[in-house]
């Protein structure tokens, strides 16, 4: 960047966030800034070690035909991209800016800048929400303390009903108290699961089953969304990481919730299905929607891909960003189809089989 000198460059870097590589038309990888810090343990000591084929056009599924296809027209191009770290665990997809230029000598050089994988990583949650982040920090607090006092009361009356089986209402009040039980109890599964940052094992139809009651603390979908379910009874328990799952169940909900007219009535159909050596589920959301403020994407919509095409594509109300760094684990593909007579979903990935 000229005019800048190397402290200052870096510097600037470091303020935005992002890294500047320097690759040579050969694919060598000549410099990496800022000086002090490493990118994906990239590191001078080894720079030699580098393969702009095997780091970064293979992961990207491109040949260097296609990638110098990008600067037919101009000589610069963005999107995201993957790279292959120097322990050769890929990057999330990365936010690239890439230049073609020259240097002294007259020689092709390439320019990326390319976001700091940490903070790609990140989902920045806006400040009007930040209170729901707070209200449900306090959610496994909240079901401790409400489970208690309830098993207290529940086993009480109980002990009343076994003293007075003549009074009938105590089955009423019993049968109320295994219900909030039913509720703390999903709440406490999702917020448990969701709270490993590691994988575990994954029943996936009760994934779905629990992620759908939970679903039901929306007083909409509670009260004018009628639920149903086609699980496969064939479908075997597989490792995955709980939150990447339901991030991409919930994520796609709350963008079908934009269209929704709270007063009229809906059919939510969820089916799970195994296809060979790949899994999946599908949301068919049935009713009629609508378009509430320019804000959001207009209908229709289609989108279709794995976790790096979605992360390129940008629809307005739909974190992409989020969804893909959801997708990236079990590598599936999404498809979504948003009409103004229903919504759609089908997530398919691939799991080892036993």
């Amino acid at each position: 960047m000229t005019g800048l000198t190397s402290s200052q460059l870096d510097d600037f870097l470091h303020f935005i966030n992002f890294f500047l590589i320097q690759i040579s038309a050969q694919g060598n990888l000549l410099s990496i800034r800022p000086a002090h810090k490493t990118f994906l343990q990239w590191r001078k000591e080894n720079w030699k070690q580098f393969n702009f084929r095997e780091h970064f056009l293979i992961p990207n599924d491109l040949t260097m035909e296609l990638f110098l296809s990008f600067f037919e027209i101009k000589d610069y191009n963005s999107n995201h991209f993957l790279w292959k770290g120097h322990d050769g665990v890929l990057s999330p997809p990365l936010p690239t800016f890439m230049r073609l230029t020259r240097n002294r000598e007259g020689q092709r050089l390439f320019l990326m800048f390319v976001k700091d994988p940490v903070e790609a990583s990140r989902v920045t949650i806006p400040a009007s929400e930040k209170r729901l982040l707070f209200q449900a920090r306090g959610f496994p607090g909240l079901i401790h303390n409400i489970n208690g006092p309830l098993g207290t009361i529940t086993g009480r009356i109980e002990l009343m009903q076994y003293q007075y089986s003549d009074i009938q209402e105590f089955d009423e009040i019993i049968r109320v108290g295994y219900r909030l039980q039913g509720i703390l109890e999903n709440v406490s599964f999702k917020v448990v699961n969701e709270k490993n940052p590691g994988r575990s094992k994954i029943n996936f139809n009760r994934f779905l089953r629990e992620e759908i009651a939970f679903l039901n603390c929306d007083l909409f979908f509670k009260h004018q969304v009628e639920k149903v379910n086609d699980f496969s009874s064939s479908i075997p328990e597989f490792d995955s990481t709980y939150a990447k799952l339901s991030g991409i169940f919930s994520e796609c909900y709350y963008f079908f919730r934009h269209y929704v007219n709270e007063r009229k009535e809906y059919v939510f159909l969820v089916k799970s299905f195994m296809n060979g050596s790949h899994i999946g589920f599908s949301i068919d959301f049935s009713g009629e929607f609508e378009q509430p403020h320019s804000d959001l994407a207009p209908l229709p919509l289609y989108l279709e891909g794995d976790f790096l095409e979605i992360a390129r594509t940008c629809i307005p109300g739909l974190d992409t960003r989020f969804l893909s760094l959801c997708m990236e684990e079990t590598r599936g593909i999404l498809k979504l189809s948003c009409r103004q007579d229903g919504m759609k979903l089908r997530y398919e990935f691939p799991v080892p089989l036993p």
